[in-house]
This record gives structure tokens, C-alpha cells and sequence, in this order.
């Protein structure tokens, strides 16, 4: 870099013009500085290991969050109520002993009539099996959010406890209530994530006060490793196993995708299927609401399972 003098130009094109008599002066430059980053000792961490780049839902304007499970009629709310619950069957009770799944199974037994109802409630809001099924994947999405498994699950117990004991005409005025307690750890998250964002704002600006706003930093891509699947099913035989694959795959469109694996039970007569390879637990889950609203049961299978 060089100082020109006064009464002096330069040209910012190819060629530097300078008139005569113009002294030449080289100054020093100086070293360009990058602005302290926040240490990673001091820097905020999102709440429950939730990642940097998390997208919130927007405010709902009541305190809360729009989300999925916002503004649903009372048998609407019954099929959302279902749907969180069989994800609560499926992930959170694989040791059995906080009896979500025979809870699930006891509110599908004495429920079938208002549940029927309300899946030709959501069927009717969204015109076609398609869009009804994609809506029905979203709530299971939302429900299988894991930084909020743990409190959700806890939730879920208490909640299907008593689903399981309604009468046969009860779920429909259970329902949003019952809603409401199985979203409030979703609803303290999120709260607890904006906190979050606004320390790690302010950390930022004391860490370096021209700072605007905190960078956030990109999560790193999780390791690949063995492929998570779906089990539908476990059938009378190799024979009823194929049999029973050629109704799913009628009954499942998105099943065509993939090819079948038939596995043996290790001293039973039984033979299971289970489809995939799956990218992970998010991924098996959605397929497991897509096998869920063709009425099929399904399980999501973790690698080496």
C-alpha cells in the first residue's frame, strides 16, 4: 500500500497515474484482525442437546407456538392424540415396564369407532389419501423430536394410563386437553431454545461489542453407521411372510421403494419382515406413520437389532 500526497491521484484502473513533484511514501500495513471468537468453554449450549441451527416454530401470539397440533377441532385433536401416543408406543416403552404400548393397544380396542371418525375427519380436510398420509408422517415427525424424547415420554405414561381407561364414547372430549399435556414439553423446549438464542447473543456482543449477531456455528453431519429399518409384521411361515408382503405393498405405496428381508425368529415358527435400508431413527419413524395410516402395524428397528 502507498500514501500519495496531497494534490495527488491515482487511477483505480490498470495503470496508477501520479503527477510530478508528488512524494512517495511506504507505509507499513497493518495486519488485518478477525474478531475474538466466544470460547467454547463460555459459550452458551443449546438446551438438550438440540443442535446449533434449530428452525422454531413461529409464535402463536398467545404465549406459545403454532405448530401441527394448533387449532384442531375435538376429533381432530382425537387422531393427533392417537398418533402422538403410537409414537410413544413405538420409541419410548422398549423395556415394557411403563406399559405405553398396551395402553396404545387398549385405547385402539375400545376406541375403533371415534378413532375411524376421526381419520375421516383428517381425511376430509386434506382431500386425498396422499396429502392425508403426508399430514399424518408430519405429526409423527413432530412427536419423534429427540431432544424432547425423554420429557415427552414421561408425558406419554400418565397420558395413555388413562386414555386407556376412557369409556367408548370419551376420547373426543379427552382429547385436546390430553393434547396439550403431551405438547407442553415441546412447548418448554422451544422456550427454553430461545433462551438460549438470546445468551448466546449476548455472548457474542461482549465477546466482541461491534458484533451484531452471534454466527451460529454448523452442526457437523452425524457419523454414518448401520442402517435403521422397519419391521411390519411377523408371520406364520415363509409362505404367509411373502403372502403378506404382496398386501402391503398394496396397501403401502411407499413400500415399493424398498425390498423385503425375511428373518427367521430364532426358535419360533415365525418369519418377521422388515424393510430398508433406513439414513435413521427420524426416517424410520416416518415410515412407520406412513405404515400406520394404511393400518398397518410397524416398529422401527435400530441397527444391530
Amino acid at each position: 500500500m502507498r500514501s500519495i500526497g496531497w494534490g495527488c491521484w491515482a487511477a483505480t484502473g490498470a495503470v496508477a497515474l501520479l503527477l510530478s513533484g508528488c512524494g512517495k511514501k511506504t507505509v507499513k500495513p497493518t495486519p488485518a484482525t478477525r474478531p475474538p471468537s466466544i470460547s467454547s468453554a463460555s459459550r452458551p449450549q443449546p438446551p438438550s442437546g438440540a443442535t446449533d441451527n434449530l428452525q422454531l416454530p413461529p409464535k402463536d401470539g398467545k404465549g406459545g407456538y403454532r405448530t401441527i397440533n394448533s387449532n384442531l377441532s375435538p376429533i381432530e385433536a382425537a387422531w393427533h392424540l392417537r398418533s402422538a401416543l403410537n409414537v410413544a408406543a413405538l420409541t419410548c416403552d422398549r423395556t415394557g415396564k411403563q406399559g405405553i404400548a398396551g395402553n396404545y393397544n387398549r385405547l385402539l380396542g375400545r376406541q375403533r369407532k371415534t378413532l375411524a371418525d376421526a381419520y375421516r375427519a383428517e381425511g376430509g380436510r386434506f382431500g386425498s389419501v396422499g396429502a392425508t398420509d403426508a399430514h399424518i408422517t408430519q405429526i409423527y415427525n413432530f412427536f419423534a423430536q429427540p431432544p424432547v424424547q425423554a420429557r415427552f415420554c414421561a408425558a406419554a405414561a400418565d397420558v395413555s394410563a388413562e386414555a386407556a381407561a376412557l369409556p367408548p364414547d370419551g376420547l373426543t372430549a379427552f382429547a385436546p386437553a390430553a393434547l396439550e399435556r403431551l405438547m407442553k414439553p415441546f412447548t418448554d423446549f422451544y422456550s427454553a431454545y430461545a433462551g438460549y438464542r438470546m445468551e448466546l447473543g449476548a455472548s457474542a456482543k461482549e465477546d466482541h461489542p461491534q458484533a451484531r449477531e452471534a454466527v451460529p456455528v454448523a452442526s457437523q453431519p452425524a457419523p454414518a453407521g448401520p442402517p435403521w429399518r422397519i419391521q411390519l409384521g411377523a408371520y406364520s411361515g415363509d409362505r404367509a411372510a411373502h403372502d403378506a408382503w404382496d398386501r402391503i405393498r398394496k396397501r403401502m405405496k411407499r413400500t415399493g421403494d424398498f425390498e423385503p428381508r425375511y428373518e427367521a425368529v430364532q426358535g419360533s415358527p415365525l418369519v418377521r419382515i422388515r424393510v430398508g435400508p433406513l439414513r435413521d431413527r427420524t426416517e424410520a419413524i416416518s415410515l412407520c406413520a406412513a405404515a400406520a395410516g394404511a393400518g398397518l402395524d410397524c416398529l422401527p428397528v435400530p441397527p444391530r437389532m
